[in-house]
C-alpha cells in the first residue's frame, strides 16, 4: 500500500470530524466495542500498512466521537429547570437587540450562591439596554430550552454553550463592568464602524451593507429580508469565510493589478481579515470564518489541491475538538466549509465553461457559483425552500458583489479616520446597492418565484458524492494530460 505522509494525515483528520458526526449515534457500550476491535488490528496487523491505517483512522474516529459525547453531556444547569431562581450571571457577548427585546447571553452564571459552567440566554424588554461585560442580578424561572417537531431549540443553543432560558425577569445591574476589556474596545470599534455606514448611507442600503459586510442580519428591515429569501440571495448577508474570502480575494487583485507583487498582496489581505473579523466583534463564528479565508487565500497562493485539503480538513479538526457541536448544529459553519471546498475543487472544473466572462470579474463569479453549488443541499435539507429565480439575480448581482463588499468596507474604515475622506467611497457603494436591492426587489415580485423542496439526508450524501465524482475525474483528466504532455516534451528533447 503506497500512502504519502499526507495522505495519511488527511485521512486522521477527517477521521475525526466524521467521529464527531458518529458521536450523536453511538453510545458508549458500542464506542467501547469497537475501540477493542481497532487495538486487535492494529496490534496483530502491526507491520501491515492497511491494518495500520485501518486501526488507526478508527479509534480516531472514535476519539471524535468520545469527545462529542462528553462535550454535549457538559451541562450543570438541568438540575434547575423549572425552578424559580436567584441568578447572577455577566453578558459575555454582544446583546442581540431585536424590535421589541432584547436576548442576553449570561456566562460566569451563580444560581442560588451556585457556580454553574453553563451558559443562560435571557430575554429582557427592548428597554433599557445593556452592554457587554455588565453583571446583572435577577430572580426568574429557569426553563429548558423547547424542542420542535422540526427544530430543536435546544440543539441550536446547545452549540453556543447556552443550556437554559429565562423571560422578562426585574433585572439589577451591579457596578462596575466585568467583560474583557480588550473584547469591549473590539465591540466598542464594531459599534462606531456601523455608525459611520448609517451617516454617510440611508436605509435600506446602510443596513444592507452591515448585515453583507458584518452579518447583522437584524438590522435588515423584515420586506428586505422576504425579498432575500423568495430570491435565493439571503446567503449575501451571512457571515461566513466565503463572505470574508470574497473581501480578502477583491482586495488582492485589486492590489495586483496595481502593481504590488503576489506576496505581500498575499500579507496585505490576511490583514485585512484580522481587521474584519474585529469589525465584525470577533464572535466565535467570525473567528472561525477569517481562519477560513485566510486558507483559502494560501491555498490559492500555494496552488496545490493537497495543501488546501489538508489545511481545511485540519482547521475543521481543530475547531471541532474546541466546539464539536457546530459540526452538527451550526449550519453556518457547514455552509462555510461547502462554501470553500466549492471554491478551491469546483472554480477549476467549471472554468473552461463560462471563459466568455471579462478575465477580471471571471475569479469572483467562478467563486460565487461553485460555493451556490456546493452549498445547495445543505440549505435544502436544513430549511427546505427553493427558489426558482434564484438563478438570474444572482448572475445579475454576483458579480458585483465583490467589488461592493470592498467599496462598503473601505467607506466603513476610511469613515473611522475621517468621514469626509469616506464619502467618494460612499457614493460609489450606495450606487452599487441600489442596484442590487432593485434587482432582487424585481425577481422577488414574480408569483409563486419559491416553493418548498424539503431533500432527506440520503439524497444530501448522494448529491455530495456526485460533487467528489465530478471533481475526481476533471483532477484524474488534467493529471493524464499534465503526464502526457512531460512525456511528449520528452520525447520531443530525445528526437532533438
Amino acid at each position: 500500500m503506497n500512502l504519502s505522509k499526507s495522505k495519511f494525515f488527511l485521512i486522521l483528520c477527517l477521521g475525526f470530524i466524521l467521529g464527531i458526526f458518529l458521536g450523536q449515534y453511538l453510545n458508549y457500550e458500542t464506542m467501547a466495542v469497537y475501540a477493542m476491535v481497532f487495538i486487535i488490528v492494529l496490534t496483530v496487523g502491526w507491520h501491515n500498512k492497511l491494518a495500520m491505517v485501518l486501526g488507526a483512522a478508527g479509534l480516531v474516529i472514535l476519539a471524535g466521537a468520545l469527545r462529542f459525547k462528553l462535550d454535549f453531556a457538559q451541562n450543570d444547569i438541568a438540575q434547575f429547570y423549572g425552578q424559580k431562581a436567584q441568578v447572577d450571571g455577566v453578558v459575555v457577548s454582544e446583546p442581540d437587540i431585536r424590535s421589541d427585546k432584547i436576548y442576553l447571553t449570561l456566562g460566569q452564571v451563580i444560581i442560588n450562591d451556585q457556580s454553574v459552567r453553563s451558559k443562560l440566554l435571557l430575554t429582557v424588554n427592548r428597554y433599557p439596554e445593556y452592554d457587554y461585560g455588565q453583571k446583572l442580578n435577577f430572580q426568574s424561572k429557569i426553563q429548558e430550552p423547547k424542542e420542535y417537531p422540526d427544530f430543536s431549540y435546544k440543539n441550536y443553543l446547545s452549540r453556543f454553550g447556552i443550556d437554559a432560558v429565562a423571560y422578562m425577569p426585574n433585572v439589577s445591574l451591579a457596578a462596575g463592568n466585568f467583560g474583557n476589556p480588550v473584547m469591549r474596545q473590539v465591540l466598542e470599534w464594531k459599534k462606531t464602524f456601523v455608525g459611520r455606514i448609517n451617516e454617510v448611507l440611508p436605509d435600506p442600503q446602510s443596513s444592507f451593507l452591515a448585515g453583507l459586510l458584518l452579518g447583522a442580519k437584524r438590522q435588515i428591515p423584515q420586506t428586505l429580508t422576504d425579498q432575500f429569501n423568495r430570491t435565493g440571495t439571503s446567503h449575501l448577508v451571512a457571515i461566513s469565510g466565503f463572505n470574508i474570502t470574497i473581501i480578502a480575494w477583491a482586495m488582492a487583485s485589486m492590489l495586483t493589478w496595481l502593481g504590488m507583487r503576489k506576496r505581500l498582496t498575499f500579507i496585505v489581505s490576511i490583514c485585512a481579515i484580522v481587521f474584519f473579523v474585529i469589525m465584525t466583534g470577533a464572535s466565535a463564528s467570525a473567528i472561525r470564518a477569517g481562519i477560513m479565508a485566510g486558507l483559502v487565500l494560501l491555498a490559492l497562493n500555494v496552488g496545490r489541491l493537497s495543501v488546501a485539503a489538508n489545511a481545511l480538513a485540519f482547521t475543521a479538526a481543530v475547531m471541532l475538538v474546541f466546539n464539536p457541536q457546530i459540526l452538527a448544529f451550526d449550519v453556518g459553519f457547514q455552509l462555510s466549509f461547502a462554501a470553500l471546498l466549492g471554491i478551491i475543487y469546483l472554480s477549476p472544473v467549471l472554468e473552461k465553461y463560462f471563459r466568455w466572462i471579462p478575465e477580471f470579474l471571471r475569479p469572483y463569479f467562478l467563486a460565487t457559483l461553485s460555493a451556490q453549488i456546493f452549498t445547495l443541499p445543505i440549505l435544502l435539507y436544513n430549511f427546505g425552500t427553493l427558489s426558482i429565480v434564484a438563478l438570474l439575480p444572482n448572475i445579475l448581482v454576483l458579480p458585483l458583489m465583490p467589488i461592493t463588499m470592498l467599496f462598503g468596507f473601505l467607506t466603513g474604515a476610511l469613515g473611522l479616520i475621517w468621514l469626509k475622506l469616506s464619502l467618494p467611497f460612499a457614493w460609489v457603494t450606495w450606487l452599487m446597492l441600489a442596484y442590487v436591492l432593485k434587482v432582487i426587489d424585481l425577481f422577488a415580485r414574480i408569483p409563486f418565484a419559491q416553493f418548498s423542496w424539503h431533500i432527506n439526508f440520503m439524497v444530501l450524501v448522494i448529491y455530495y458524492f456526485g460533487l467528489a465524482g465530478v471533481v475526481y475525474l476533471y483532477n484524474s483528466r488534467s493529471l493524464q494530460n499534465l503526464q502526457f504532455q512531460v512525456k511528449l516534451e520528452h520525447i520531443n528533447e530525445l528526437k532533438k
